[in-house]
Order: structure tokens, then sequence, then C-alpha cells
């Protein structure tokens, strides 16, 4: 008798795909955050909760307000979310929490000998270095759509598009006078990059909303 009804209850969930029974998957997947892995668990046909860890690292040469910069970007990020399944199928609504670990680090490179600050020239006496770096919050929302579920056992796409709340990144330049500046020139030039940290600061003020996009493979054992 028990077995009968065991066999009872089983079978109308077996009869729709939407109701398979919860599993676990294991996924690669790359995108704006760069390259990671993500841990999935659906706890039903319409619950799931996924843990996620992506990293990059690139360089390139930029040049803003007359600085060429030599720039490192580096992407790290780790986060947790919570799945809802509206239509109990693979399309998903996502919301959690993500540390942010991105950084931006600029290296200033002279042109010609000479550094523009704040569109004043000093030549490479007066100034020794001129780095800066950008920092973000590190915790950050997270709201998304996205398709995959770790329900049917095998291979399957997983995609995600959303936002990281990042808020307003923070930059902050720092200058080494060198050895033949005079200590009205060193002031002159603190002040001159005082002033190219706030308009840097204005000019990143878009990016307080980053963009998450990513494709992947998963695997639901």
């Amino acid at each position: 008798m028990r077995r009968l009804f065991v066999t009872a209850a089983v079978l109308p969930l077996l009869a729709f795909p939407g109701v398979a029974p919860a599993d676990t998957s294991l996924g690669l997947r790359g995108g704006t955050l760069g390259g990671g892995v993500e841990l999935s668990h659906a706890f039903g046909p319409r619950i799931g909760v996924r843990l996620n860890a992506d990293a990059y690292n690139y360089k390139q040469t930029s040049t803003y307000d007359d600085i060429d910069y030599d720039m490192k970007m580096k992407l790290q990020t780790a986060s947790l979310m919570g799945d809802w399944f509206p239509f109990a199928n693979n399309f998903r609504i996502s919301a959690g929490a993500m540390f942010n670990g991105n950084k931006l680090a600029l290296k200033g490179l002279p042109t010609g000998g000479f550094y523009t600050i704040n569109g004043v020239p000093y030549n490479t006496a007066q100034i020794e270095s001129l780095d800066a770096t950008v920092d973000f919050n590190k915790a950050a929302p997270y709201i998304g759509i996205g398709y995959g579920r770790a329900i049917t056992r095998g291979l399957s796409l997983i995609f995600d598009a959303g936002v990281m709340f990042q808020g307003s990144p923070k930059s902050k330049i720092n200058l080494t006078c060198g050895p033949l500046a005079t200590p009205p020139e060193c002031a002159q030039a603190q002040s001159d990059a005082q002033a190219e940290q706030s308009r840097l600061d204005e000019s990143l003020h878009s990016f307080k909303y980053y963009p998450v996009i990513s494709l992947g493979l998963a695997y639901t054992f």
C-alpha cells in the first residue's frame, strides 16, 4: 500500500516537465564580469539559489583630459542569487547581493617630457609620478532576468542579463613632485591634481550601474 501511495504521488510530477525533482548543477560562464563558475540548486519548480564567482584582468593605454595612462582593470566579483521561475520553466527572475572587488589602476605617462594636469604643463623634473585608482562599493545589489534551471540531468544553456548597483565610483589621484620642483610649484601641481580628480569622479558617475550579461553551459547532476 505504501509503494502504491508513493507511486501515485510521484507520477503527476513526472507527467509535467515544470515540476520535475529538484537538482544541482555546476556551470562555466563568460560575460561582462569576466569568466567564472556557477553553482546552482533548484528547490522546486519555482524557487532556486545560485552562487557565482567571476574574474578577469586586462590592460590598455588610454587618454583622459590630455593625460595618457597605462590602465589596469581588475574584475573580481562573487554573488549569491535567489531565483524565481514564475512560469515553472527555464525563465527566471533573479535578485541578490554581490561582492564587488572591481578595481581600476592608472599610471600617468608623460607626453613629450610633460604632464598636462588641469591644463597646466609640468615637466618630468617637476613631476616624478602621477597615479590614480578607481574603487567601487564592495557590496552591491543585483537584479536581472535569465535562463536556466537545475532541474533536468545533463548539459544545458545558462544566460543572465541584469544590473549591478555598485554606486558612483570613487577616484584618487596621487601626485609625487620631482626633485627640481619648488614648494610653490609642488603646491600648485597638487591643487591641479585635485581638480583632475574632481572631473574624473564626475565622468565616472554614470558607471554606478554596471551591466551584467553572461552566457555559459551547466551540467545538472
